[in-house]
């Protein structure tokens, strides 16, 4: 979604184009499936059935362990146009599955952000009413400072962004974006290096937001990531 809206936004004419190349790989808008889970698959199993990164499947279904799947969990599927039957265990596939019954299957890096405010959660990363939702809801009053996430450049500052309202981006050492919306009052242009824990916005409720809150997202390369798995 960010990237359709930053394409008509004034992002090309303020001369950003590597950030609307880097973003073009968005993988919002591809569809999926939501996959039941039967007794003795495995989510590395039907990662590679599937032939979706595990990942991408992890972060948007917010799996921390391997070992959470159990038999009856849904998962949901991107890119996927149909539901697959997951070939049945045996012996011989055994030998070429990796163990993915702990943690490090799936990468986490706890603490490379910080929170950029201090709220309940009240949306999180994933399918939300059937649709993606790029990043975390955090609510908090309106007029509360939001706090950049690491130090960085400001290379987006938009007053009325379509569903986003008062928006910033700042861009991070190893190709990393994080995003701040719905904002009462942007506080940094475009251009600005900031440090990190820096005021940077008041948290608010412009563009579609109901009710006063930040949403946040976190971007590595062309892909949209989740927050949580980023945050301490």
């Amino acid at each position: 979604m960010l990237y359709r809206l930053l394409k008509s936004s004034t992002l090309a004419r303020l001369g950003a184009l590597l950030l609307v190349m880097t973003l073009s790989g968005c993988v919002i808008g591809s569809g999926g499936v939501t996959h039941t889970v039967k007794s003795g698959e495995t989510l590395w199993r039907i990662c590679r059935t599937y032939d979706v990164d595990l990942q991408d499947v992890a972060e948007i279904n917010d799996i921390r362990n391997p070992a959470e799947i159990k038999a009856g969990s849904k998962l949901f599927i991107p890119g996927a146009s149909r539901v697959k039957q997951i070939p049945p265990y045996s012996s011989s596939s055994a030998r070429k599955e990796p163990k993915d019954d702990g943690p490090k299957s799936i990468q986490m890096h706890r603490g490379m952000f910080e929170w950029p405010v201090h709220g309940p959660l009240i949306s999180g990363f994933g399918l939300r009413s059937g649709e993606r939702h790029d990043g975390i809801d955090i609510k908090a009053p309106n007029g509360t400072p939001v706090k950049a996430a690491q130090k960085g450049d400001v290379v987006f500052v938009e007053t009325s962004m379509r569903g986003y309202g008062r928006v910033i981006i700042v861009k991070h050492d190893g190709d990393y974006f994080t995003v701040y919306a719905h904002n009462d009052e942007n506080r940094v242009k475009r251009g600005d290096t900031v440090a990190l824990g820096e005021v940077i916005a008041t948290v608010g409720d412009s563009g579609n937001a109901k009710g006063s809150h930040l949403h946040f997202e976190v971007w590595h390369g062309k892909k949209v990531r989740n927050p949580l798995f980023f945050l301490p």
